[in-house]
């Protein structure tokens, strides 16, 4: 079975698109979603791809939580920091927790993976924390199942609405999510920056009694 407009095989997108989410968690930059919502826009052409699309981007998300937060809980990133490369993904797993600025709790998992390198934040983060496996798994899945709902949604909805090739649907698909993660962290960074700013723009008058 080939993808609709395309020459590829469906199972060989959908292997490259379940690794490219697993690898994802570790390197934020790659471009998972796009595949994921490419798979839902041209499911919408062909309706027998779609729960396999659906379920292997719900199985690369979970694999790839699983095991970014065992290697932290288990405080295994001494072996990335052996070669050149794996020091390079620490730096940018260092720098994802320190921009995205999450809280270990399960919440996080499910919510954060929304904004841009939030996934590989509230994961790592959580496995810093060394919460509990087995509701760390429960919390992946479900965070999962949402993000997959909402990009494999996305794509199917660009597709069936529009009439357009499917190339160019998903690319419309594309457009839309990455515009909605933008303005979401955009609005989540103002908020940050005007709660940062407030202690100084009220400072105490001289005299007044310490709580």
């Amino acid at each position: 079975m080939d993808l609709p407009g395309t020459d590829i095989p469906a199972p060989l997108y959908l292997l490259v698109m379940f690794a490219v989410i697993v690898v994802d968690v570790a390197i934020p930059l790659v471009p998972s979603e796009l595949l994921v919502i490419g798979s839902g826009t041209m499911s919408s052409d062909d309706p027998l791809l779609l729960p396999f699309a659906v379920l292997t981007a719900l199985a690369g998300s979970w694999v790839g939580d699983v095991a970014l937060f065992l290697l932290f809980r288990r405080k295994l990133t001494h072996f990335l920091d052996r070669f050149r490369w794996g020091r390079s993904i620490h730096r940018g797993l260092r720098s994802a927790i320190d921009n995205a600025g999450s809280s270990p709790t399960y919440a996080a998992v499910v919510a954060v993976r929304f904004l841009p390198g939030g996934r590989t934040a509230s994961v790592a983060v959580a496995g810093i924390a060394e919460l509990p496996l087995r509701p760390f798994m429960l919390a992946a899945a479900g965070g999962g199942a949402l993000w997959t709902a909402w990009l494999v949604g996305l794509g199917y909805v660009a597709g069936a609405s529009t009439g357009l090739p499917a190339g160019v649907s998903a690319l419309l698909g594309m457009a839309v999510g990455t515009l909605v993660g933008a303005i979401t962290a955009a609005i989540l960074a103002l908020k940050k920056h005007r709660k940062a700013r407030n202690p100084h723009e009220h400072p105490e008058e001289p005299g007044t009694p310490a709580p």
